[in-house]
């Protein structure tokens, strides 16, 4: 099965960032090959993979610009401390439900790759809209 394409229009994505940076374009390939053998559908491993890049992207730039402790995606305490900023940073750039799916995305590719998972809260769902009852 084809590996789902590493670019995105999605605003979380990292969008005209241009290629990864080694070693962060390494793990993206090895993620997206441990994707093409899940059992997500096929849209589902596009976003996640997309979503991937995007906090790929993001620590690249972090480090790059000496904003983060330690190696994020080798050390376990700095990579729980990078997911949980990478979260933070979304807050105000996208809804609590994109948050949250990318959160699932950033999950996924430490579970996947053996960094461990990231312990980042799943946001409270929200609570149902009220049925109105029809009275006869």
């Amino acid at each position: 099965m084809e590996a789902p394409s590493a670019t995105s229009r999605d605003p979380v994505a990292g969008r005209g960032a241009g290629e990864l940076p080694a070693p962060y374009d390494g793990l993206l390939r090895a993620y997206a090959a441990a994707l093409a053998g899940s059992r997500l559908a096929h849209s589902s491993r596009a976003v996640y993979l997309r979503r991937a890049r995007g906090y790929l992207a993001w620590i690249a730039a972090e480090a790059a610009g000496g904003r983060l402790a330690g190696e994020p995606l080798a050390d376990m305490t700095a990579a729980v401390r990078a997911a949980r900023a990478y979260h933070r940073a979304l807050a105000g750039r996208c809804t609590p439900r994109t948050a949250d799916g990318v959160r699932a995305a950033v999950e996924d590719f430490h579970t996947r790759l053996g960094l461990g998972g990231t312990g980042i809260p799943r946001a409270p769902a929200p609570p149902p809209l009220a049925t109105p009852v029809r009275k006869t």
